[in-house]
């Protein structure tokens, strides 16, 4: 025979379906605003009132560089980028400067030494950290491991490929 809620019971009963509840809209949010995409891809991240929603390679490449300074809108870019230590910064800086971690930091420090530090991404700690900055700062873009990616921050196309799909350019080797 089925237990009927007493007074006694009722209010853990309750409260167990709270719980459930909770742990399963928290589960929800954990995912990435994206579908398909791998954790050990990397997404190009921008602001989520950023209009922009693909960018080409080439138009990357400029970005990252500093070549491409302004958005179709004329704001400002500002270039956010992982340490060296994140997963996926290697990936990125190949894709996006066609060199070694070896290369782009001696790249780096010329820039710096030289004044041209726009034409480096600004190095901002842990992905986690890439992700809130994005979403704060109006402008900015970054590279990013796809498992941190929030819903404050929008994954771009890149070449018209949606990370997680068949031919996305930064997916994990």
């Amino acid at each position: 025979m089925r237990k009927l809620l007493s007074p006694s019971n009722a209010p853990a009963a309750c409260l167990k379906r709270r719980l459930l509840a909770v742990v399963a809209v928290l589960l929800c949010g954990l995912q990435t605003s994206f579908g398909g995409a791998s954790p050990g891809d990397v997404v190009i991240i921008v602001k989520k009132a950023n209009k922009v929603d693909s960018l080409s390679a080439k138009e990357l490449k400029q970005i990252f560089s500093g070549e491409k300074g302004k958005w179709p809108d004329g704001g400002k870019i500002q270039t956010i980028a992982p340490s060296q230590a994140e997963a996926g910064h290697k990936t990125a800086i190949q894709f996006l400067f066609g060199m070694t971690e070896a290369d782009y930091q001696k790249y780096t420090i010329h820039a710096t030494f030289v004044g041209n530090t726009q034409q480096v991404p600004r190095d901002s700690g842990s992905s986690k950290a890439v992700v809130g900055l994005v979403g704060l700062v109006p402008g900015s873009i970054a590279f990013v491991r796809a498992d941190v990616v929030n819903d404050t921050v929008k994954a771009i196309k890149v070449d018209g490929i949606a990370p997680g799909a068949d031919g996305y350019p930064l997916a994990a080797k």
